[in-house]
C-alpha cells in the first residue's frame, strides 16, 4: 500500500503523495521533539497572562489586552482551544505546536513552488529540527501563529504578482491584517514584502515608471483590504505603542553583538558568549560557507530564479536587519530574538534551498556529509532548548513557580491559602492553584501597568482587607521571588512558622522561598 501512494502520480496542492507522505512525517518529528520536554518549564509572566486572560469573555479580552501590548487575535483563539483542550499546560502550549505544525506545510509548499521538489524537501530537515522554532513551539504565546500568517502570506504573494486576477491580492490583504491582529511585529515580515517587490520592480521597469508600476492598483487593493481587516484595533494599536515609546520596554539596547547573538540561537539556541571552541568554528565555517555558496548558486541563475531565490533570502534576514534599525535611538530597543520567529523559519528554508541548488558545486560524496553537519549543530541546538526549557537569557533566570507552590503544598495544612508577594507572581501561581490552596494577592496601592487591569477591576483572588482576609484565615502562606534567599515579610505581626525554599532549576541559585505565617492566635 505504501509503495503504491510513493508510486501515486496525484498532487494536492502542486504536491505529489509520496511527498506529502514526507510532509506529514516531518511534522511528527517535530510534534516529537516539541512536546518531549513541552511540560519541563512552568509557565512564565507572558504565558500566565495568556491563561489568566481567557477566563473572561471575549469582548473583556479585548478590552484587556487593549491596556496591555499586544492585540487580541491570539488569545481569542486560545480561549476557544482551552473551551476544546482545558487549560493545563500541555493544553495552552500544543496550540502553539500545532500551528509550527501548519507552518512546516507551508514552508515546504512555498520551497516546492518556488524551488522544486529536492530544494523543499532538503528544507523540511531544517524546519523540523531548528531550536528557535522547537523554542517557541513550546510556548503558549503567537509567534507560530503569526510565523503561519506570515507563511500564508508568503505563498500566496507568489501567486499574486503573477495574476491580475483579484481574488490573491484580496487573500494576500487579509492575511496581513489578520497578522498585525496576531502581533504588531508582523510589520517587519510586510515590511520585507514591500522591500522584495521594490527591488524587483527596480529591476524590470524602465527608469521613470517604478512609482506607478510599484503602486500598482493590485498593490493599492490589496493593502486596502488589509486596513479595513485592520482598522477597528487601529486607534488601540496607537495607544499601545505610544505607551510602550513613552514609559520604555525591558528590552536591552542593542549592541554590535545583537545580530551575530541571534543567529548563534538560530543554530545552537546558546549566545555568542557561550559559543566557544569547536562551536565557535564550526559556527564560522558553517555562516561563511553557506554565504560562498549562496553567492554561487545566485550567480548561477536567471532573473526569474534570482528573484525567487531573493524572497527567500528576504524573508531570512531582512526583518532582522529591520527590527535592529528600529530598536536605534531615539526609538526604543524592541530587538528581542522570539520576534523574528518567521525569520528563523526562513533561515532553514534558506539553507535547505542553499545546499539544493548548490549541490551541484560540492562533490557527490561532500553533499551528504555538509547537509548532516549542519544537521547536526542545530541537533545540538535542540538538546539546548530540552535543557534550557524557558530560561530568560535576559535575566539570567529559570522559571520555577509551578515547583515552589507544588513544594508549599506538600507541606501546607488543609485549606492554607497562599499570598503571591506580586501581581506578577500571582499571575503565574494562580495557575497553579487548587481548591485547597487557592492563590491570592494583597492589593497594591496602584496597578501601575495596563497588564495589570485584569486584577484591577476583578475582586476574584484579592486581598482588600488583610485584616479581614486573616480572621478567616490565621495560617496563610506567602510566596515570593528570592535571589538572595531571603523574603520579607509582609506584616511584622506575623509569626514565621516554616519555610520553603526552591531553586532556579538551571544555575541552582536560591529563585523562590514561601514562608508560613501565623497571622492571629488560633
Amino acid at each position: 500500500m505504501l509503495k503504491k501512494l510513493f508510486k501515486s502520480k496525484h498532487t494536492f496542492l502542486g504536491v505529489q503523495i509520496a511527498d506529502w507522505i514526507l510532509v506529514a512525517a516531518a511534522i511528527f518529528v517535530f510534534f516529537i521533539v516539541t512536546l518531549w520536554t513541552i511540560t519541563k518549564s512552568s509557565i512564565w509572566f507572558d504565558e500566565a497572562f495568556g491563561a489568566y486572560i481567557i477566563h473572561f469573555n471575549f469582548i473583556d479580552i479585548a478590552r484587556y489586552t487593549a491596556t496591555d501590548v499586544h492585540p487580541p487575535l491570539y488569545y481569542w483563539l486560545l480561549k476557544l482551544w482551552s473551551m476544546l483542550f482545558g487549560n493545563t499546560e500541555l493544553a495552552l502550549r500544543s496550540m502553539s505546536v500545532l500551528f509550527g505544525g501548519v507552518s512546516i506545510v507551508l514552508g515546504y509548499l512555498l520551497t516546492n513552488r518556488l524551488f522544486g521538489k529536492k530544494a523543499a524537501r532538503i528544507s523540511l530537515v531544517f524546519m523540523m529540527i531548528s531550536p528557535m522554532f522547537i523554542r517557541y513551539g513550546q510556548e503558549a504565546r503567537m509567534y507560530t501563529l503569526v510565523t503561519t500568517i506570515a507563511l500564508a502570506a508568503t505563498y500566496v504573494l507568489t501567486f499574486a504578482i503573477n495574476t491580475k486576477k483579484r481574488l490573491p491580492w484580496i487573500i494576500y490583504g487579509i492575511l496581513v491584517g489578520l497578522g498585525m491582529w496576531t502581533h504588531y511585529f508582523s510589520a517587519i515580515v510586510w515590511i520585507a514584502h514591500w522591500i522584495w517587490r521594490a527591488d524587483n520592480v527596480r529591476r524590470t521597469t524602465s527608469k521613470g515608471k517604478f512609482v506607478k508600476t510599484f503602486f500598482s492598483k493590485q498593490w493599492i487593493m490589496t493593502h486596502i483590504v488589509a486596513i479595513i481587516v485592520f482598522i477597528p484595533w487601529l486607534p488601540f494599536c496607537i495607544y499601545q505603542l505610544s505607551v510602550v515609546q513613552a514609559f520604555g520596554f525591558w528590552i536591552p539596547p542593542v549592541t554590535p553583538d545583537t545580530m551575530i547573538n541571534f543567529m548563534t540561537n538560530v543554530i545552537y539556541y546558546k549566545d555568542v558568549v557561550d559559543v566557544n571552541g569547536w562551536l565557535a568554528a564550526a559556527f564560522l565555517i558553517v555562516v561563511l560557507a553557506l554565504g560562498m555558496l549562496a553567492f554561487r548558486v545566485y550567480r548561477s541563475q536567471n532573473q526569474a530564479e534570482r528573484q525567487s531565490y531573493r524572497l527567500i533570502m528576504t524573508l531570512a534576514f531582512i526583518p532582522m536587519l529591520l527590527l535592529f534599525a528600529l530598536s536605534m535611538p531615539p526609538l526604543r530597543s524592541s530587538f528581542i530574538d522570539r520576534y523574528l520567529i518567521t525569520s528563523t523559519v526562513g533561515i532553514a528554508l534558506f539553507i535547505g534551498v542553499t545546499l539544493a541548488l548548490g549541490y551541484k558545486f560540492i562533490k557527490p560524496k561532500w553533499r551528504v556529509v555538509v547537509t548532516v553537519f549542519i544537521a547536526g549543530l542545530m541537533l545540538i541546538g535542540v538538546a539546548s532548548v530540552w535543557q534550557l526549557g524557558n530560561y530568560n537569557k535576559n535575566t539570567h533566570s529559570s522559571n520555577n513557580t509551578r515547583q515552589i507552590i507544588e513544594a508549599v503544598t506538600k507541606k501546607a495544612g488543609n485549606k492554607q491559602p497562599i499570598i503571591a508577594a506580586t501581581p506578577w507572581l500571582f499571575y503565574e501561581a494562580v495557575f497553579y492553584s487548587t481548591s485547597n490552596h487557592p492563590v491570592y494577592f494583597i492589593e497594591p496601592s496602584e496597578y501601575k501597568f495596563g497588564s495589570l487591569d485584569m486584577l484591577k477591576y476583578n475582586d476574584q483572588y484579592k486581598i482588600k482587607s488583610i485584616s479581614s482576609f486573616t480572621k478567616q484565615n490565621s495560617i496563610v502562606w506567602y510566596v515570593g521571588y528570592s535571589s538572595a534567599g531571603t523574603l520579607e515579610s509582609p506584616y511584622s505581626n506575623w509569626e514565621p512558622l516554616q519555610e520553603v525554599l526552591v531553586n532556579d532549576s538551571i544555575s541552582g541559585k536560591p529563585a523562590y522561598k514561601a514562608i508560613q505565617y501565623q497571622t492571629a492566635d488560633n
